[in-house]
């Protein structure tokens, strides 16, 4: 176990708390929904799905978390703004877990955090994300909007080893959120593929021994490129996936983009579990968890 330098600060967004020291609170898990490809959609454009198989997926979702203690944020992945708005409303009609406003699409984002604006739903939002490439026009959009978080994402061709991103971090990316009104920032250091999660761990180390935000980072789209893994199919694909998914909290991870969210079934328990030690751990060093926590959960 080891301490961070910096004092680290925890966000909290609708009822989830991220952040904190090492074993203080457990990994927040984000899984993706309605991406491309995804079989519970009709249309991609429109944002029309079969509501019925979104909520079997999401109440697995949240029956796992309610058992591990493992809080969650429901990534809502959308192609346009219409869609992504249709989207929101229908998970924040049923779920009360903060949402990731997510596109490939800038102007999708926009649309969809313009029409939440000042609306109940706006305070479970988290734009994802701000890059090294943003538009003042859309830093413009999230002041505008009044959305307060947001999750950053410093990774670019010229910016890949851990104290690179740490410097791209406080150089650009903070200080745009500064502009955009952002109170909550959640870095998500980037993975370029499995070997490199090696780099994304230290990144996270690096960020909040010298900053103390929020961080974490999403291996999910690698995990599905480890083909010879992937290959050998179950269960050596879900036991080398979730070690990958999870390896991250080892130096200080908050949260994780576990991919689909049907994989849900496997990553909590793999979550739960080491975050359990963890606290086990940091309890020596003086750190305090609730009674909500994994190590009460699961154990």
């Amino acid at each position: 176990m080891f301490e961070f330098t910096q004092e680290q600060k925890v966000s909290t967004i609708g009822d989830v708390r991220i952040g904190g020291k090492i074993g203080e609170h457990p990994t927040v898990l984000i899984g993706s929904m309605f991406f491309r490809g995804h079989q519970i959609v009709s249309d991609h454009d429109k944002g029309i799905f079969d509501k019925s198989k979104a909520k079997e997926l999401l109440d697995i979702e949240e029956e796992l978390s309610a058992q591990t203690g493992n809080p969650r944020i429901i990534d809502v992945i959308g192609e346009t703004g219409e869609a992504l708005i249709n989207y929101i409303e229908w998970v924040a009609a049923n779920y009360s877990s903060p949402i990731l406003v997510d596109s490939s699409v800038p102007k999708a984002r926009m649309e969809a955090i313009t029409y939440f604006s000042k609306t109940e739903v706006a305070p479970r939002l988290i734009y994802n994300s701000l890059e090294p490439h943003y538009k003042e026009d859309e830093l413009a959009c999230i002041k505008e909007s009044g959305i307060k978080s947001a999750v950053a994402l410093p990774l670019t061709t010229k910016a890949l080893k851990p104290k690179a991103r740490v410097k791209l971090l406080k150089e650009n990316i903070l200080p745009a959120a500064e502009r955009a009104g952002l109170e909550n920032v959640l870095v998500d250091v980037g993975v370029l593929d499995i070997p490199s999660v090696g780099w994304s761990a230290q990144a996270i180390y690096e960020i909040k021994n010298n900053l103390g935000l929020p961080s974490g980072c999403a291996p999910a789209n690698a995990i599905y490129q480890w083909s010879k893994i992937k290959d050998r199919g179950t269960p050596a694909f879900e036991a080398a996936a979730s070690l990958v998914c999870a390896s991250s909290d080892l130096w200080g991870g908050d949260f994780v983009f576990y991919g689909l969210t049907k994989n849900a079934p496997w990553i909590y328990p793999a979550c739960a579990g080491l975050d359990a030690m963890l606290a086990y751990g940091a309890m020596g060093l003086g750190v305090r968890v609730d009674s909500e926590h994994p190590l009460y959960k699961i154990f």
